[in-house]
């Protein structure tokens, strides 16, 4: 099963089965991701696109990594947030990220360390070019964390110049 280890998450992609308990059976999710699974995950716009997401990736398993990935906080042993792609690369090879941290966890640099994985992942996949994230322009932690993604893994330009 297609999974990335970071530091402190391990990332999974979002599976048919866990789209389906996502919004029916929060036990069933629990088990299947062998994690808790918080009582404010999905958020509204994410709940309501899991059953279309669960059917594109039914009929169309190559989709599988270029959508939803669910963040696993490992010392936590819950999941933490979501992150994904928003559709396989197009044309010009860009492919578009974009993630949300559950509030209990944010402030805790898990949105940059699973930016960053999966820009390695999607930058070692066949066809792409660019990898972009839009976010408001009043979230600051997240245009930083967009920055990072655009620059070397592991090099901060506001901390190394």
């Amino acid at each position: 099963m297609l999974q990335l280890k970071t530091p402190q998450l391990r990332l999974a992609p979002c599976t048919v089965a866990a789209a389906q308990a996502a919004t029916t059976d929060r036990a069933a999710l629990e088990s299947l991701l062998g994690v808790r699974v918080p009582d404010d995950w999905p958020a509204e716009d994410l709940r309501d696109f899991l059953p279309i997401y669960g059917r594109i990736v039914a009929e169309q398993a190559a989709r599988q990594g270029w959508g939803i990935w669910l963040m696993l906080g490992l010392a936590e042993r819950a999941l933490v947030g979501d992150i994904g792609f928003k559709g396989p690369p197009d044309d010009l090879g860009t492919a578009e990220i974009g993630y949300s941290v559950l509030p209990a966890f944010q402030g805790r640099g898990y949105a940059s360390e699973a930016a960053q994985a999966l820009v390695a992942w999607g930058f070692a996949q066949r066809d792409v070019r660019r990898i972009v994230a839009n976010c408001r322009a009043d979230n600051v932690a997240s245009i930083h964390d967009q920055h990072m993604t655009r620059t070397p893994l592991g090099h901060d330009p506001h901390r190394d110049g």
